[in-house]
């Protein structure tokens, strides 16, 4: 018998069952090798004055935090905010116990921006969009200090 392939939309209950079910079996494969799939998604939001300036959706999972997204409000730029928002995504992987944080960024966003921080650049894909870069970094996360 042939296999079907459905296309579903980016939004609806069955794109959601259909992602909770692949991690589902996600989780069941890497238990039989000792590996505990545990994501765990987050948002951080900025906000100046009550007014939203920036934003990190994130999640950890495998001991590593992962930064999908980075986005500063344009007027914000350059003000502390990305910076903030990175040291808090990355305060939230060590609580959660991480021992790294991996991110993508493309040429004409903030490549320039993570290796200040102490990332290192680990590959990158060219022609990612046509003509563009996208660049993959990865950092160390130390543990936290322990309490006095």
């Amino acid at each position: 018998m042939a296999v079907e392939i459905d296309v579903l939309e980016a939004t609806g209950d069955s794109l959601e069952a259909t992602r909770r079910q692949a991690l589902d079996w996600l989780s069941e494969h890497a238990a039989l090798h000792g590996v505990v799939w545990n994501l765990e998604e987050f948002a951080l939001r900025a906000t100046r004055d009550g007014e939203l300036v920036g934003t990190l959706i994130g999640s950890t999972n495998l001991s590593w935090l992962h930064i999908s997204l980075l986005s500063v409000r344009p007027g914000e730029r350059r003000s502390g905010v990305g910076s903030a928002l990175l040291a808090r995504a990355e305060e939230l992987g060590r609580a959660r116990g991480c021992i790294g944080v991996w991110l993508d960024t493309y040429d004409f966003q903030a490549p320039d921006f993570y290796p200040r921080f102490g990332y290192a650049e680990i590959g990158r894909i060219e022609d990612m969009p046509p003509g563009h870069v996208r660049h993959y970094f990865t950092k160390r996360l130390q543990a936290a200090a322990a309490p006095l």
